[in-house]
């Protein structure tokens, strides 16, 4: 099994001081990447050989692994599970190997680089991680947003471009004016506007005021702080649009129904986390293209060879 995470895993006497994401996320992990299978007994095993129970704490332990295996069945209720994890009252199964399902390796193993800094640290390349993510977003979110165009407009290593040039190709998409002195409201420093990913509806009759979404990546830890990214009232006044965009940001991440509705309320955004992005991917059975497929399989490879497992 994949080692207890040291975040989010406090010792456990009295009551259960676990969180329940981050226990459901080392299971999926554990069955992904080092065993095919795992019982609530092996569960309960390391939880008291490592001491987050006591000897005699049988009775919570098992409580935190029923709390697990609850959190996992609501996932796959939600469409946010692979066919191929078989939830049984006390067994989790892969029935396959996680190359058959890379995008949820993927984001399974983006959640929990946050739980094992050292390992994270040997492997960390923000940047290569935040492309991949991206180019995969950009695959699932046609089917976010069925019969809505998807393009990435943010700056990326491969694609080097400013607010200038995202503003000029989205006036021509949006059929908006765009600013007559964009250079009164943006400075150097603005980069592409926080903007990673745009999805619109369009017409065949090409007016204006048009359905779009303006979308922020966030595959690391830090999502919580791009909430307020990109900012809907900026972009409307940058394309000179008639209409104010939705926002939202994508993240690999399972986040709770609380933070969602926090987060939602504090930055006015949809958030479209592991669960929405995951559904969206199996219910319209959307095949990533052979280049973002063969690079996510690599990615994972190079970090899946000393993921950190109990000796």
């Amino acid at each position: 099994m994949l080692k207890i995470p040291g975040k989010n895993f406090a010792r456990s006497v009295n009551k259960i001081n676990v969180t329940t994401c981050t226990l459901a996320d080392w299971l999926e992990a554990t069955v992904l990447f080092d065993e095919a299978e795992v019982s609530k007994s092996d569960v309960v095993d390391l939880l008291i050989e490592e001491q987050i129970c006591n000897d005699g704490g049988q009775d919570l332990a098992n409580e935190i692994a029923d709390q697990g295996w609850a959190e996992i069945r609501l996932r796959q209720s939600w469409g946010g599970t692979p066919p191929s994890l078989v939830i049984g009252p006390t067994r989790l199964k892969l029935e396959d190997d996680w190359r058959a399902e890379p995008i949820h390796a993927f984001f399974v193993m983006l959640s929990i680089l946050q739980l094992y800094p050292d390992w994270a640290e040997r492997h960390k390349n923000f940047s290569v991680q935040g492309e991949l993510f991206e180019k995969v977003s950009e695959e699932i979110c046609p089917g976010l947003l069925p019969g809505w165009s998807t393009v990435r407009a943010g700056w990326s290593p491969d694609n080097a471009v400013n607010i200038d040039m995202i503003v000029e190709n989205l006036c021509g998409r949006l059929n908006t004016l765009g600013s007559l002195r964009l250079d009164a409201w943006t400075s150097d420093s603005a980069n592409d506007g926080g903007l990673d990913i745009v999805c619109y509806r369009e017409f065949s009759d090409s007016r204006e005021a048009t359905p779009t979404y303006f979308l922020q990546c966030a595959s690391g830890t830090n999502w919580r702080s791009k909430i307020h990214t990109p900012s809907a009232v900026s972009w409307m006044k940058y394309l000179d649009s008639a209409v104010q965009p939705s926002t939202g940001i994508l993240a690999p991440f399972v986040i709770s129904t609380e933070e969602i509705r926090r987060a939602g309320l504090s930055g006015q955004i949809t958030v479209f986390d592991r669960i929405r992005l995951l559904h969206a991917y199996y219910q319209h059975e959307i095949n990533l293209s052979a280049p973002v497929r063969d690079e996510v399989v690599a990615w994972i490879e190079a970090r899946v060879a000393d993921i950190p497992t109990v000796d």
